[in-house]
């Protein structure tokens, strides 16, 4: 599981049997995924997050190639949360060219490329806090594209869909129920 929320909750389960299980609603090709974790406190809160994992066919085994994750930040010190509080995780395979970044675009435009933050052995993480317009377009968008470097300096072109986005970020964005 490569996603932040799922990721916690899988090794929420792996020390504590009775963890509860990640919730999943579908919104077309979007997740909208929470699940309960242990805070800093020791106190239950519930993480939520918007993903997709895009996957290609190698031999007789589907392969994760992309995995995207949207989720709320915390607002800044005596701020109101806003829109603007979404941060985006990627994950991609290893053995790309860190200092190129992770492209992505939609519509054939590039909208940003994202340092990458550290690579284990899921693979190479980048982190972007969304700005407004990311968000517009993502969300107005049918289909987007996210670009890299192999370490053999071939350039890949993965193309991801953005249907359910809007609706799935909209979910996202509603005020917690906590």
């Amino acid at each position: 599981m490569a996603c932040p929320v799922l990721a916690q909750a899988r090794d929420a389960r792996a020390s504590k049997p009775q963890a509860p299980a990640v919730q999943s609603v579908r919104f077309d090709d979007w997740f909208y995924r929470c699940a309960n974790v242990k805070a800093a406190g020791g106190k239950d809160v519930q993480q939520c997050e918007v993903a997709q994992i895009a996957q290609v066919r190698q031999g007789d085994q589907n392969v994760n190639v992309l995995t995207l994750a949207i989720a709320r930040t915390a607002p800044e010190a005596g701020k109101k949360a806003s829109e603007s509080d979404l941060l985006l995780t990627a994950l991609v395979p290893l053995n790309v060219v860190l200092p190129t970044g992770l492209g992505l675009g939609t519509g054939g435009k590039e909208l940003a490329t994202i340092p990458y933050r550290n690579c284990n052995q899921a693979g190479c993480w980048a982190q972007q806090k969304l700005d407004a317009r990311m968000l517009d377009a993502l969300r107005k968008g049918t289909s987007g594209e996210a670009h890299l470097r192999l370490m053999n300096g071939q350039n890949i072109n993965l193309k991801f869909s953005l249907k359910g986005l809007a609706k799935a970020l909209a979910e996202l964005q509603k005020p917690s129920k906590a």
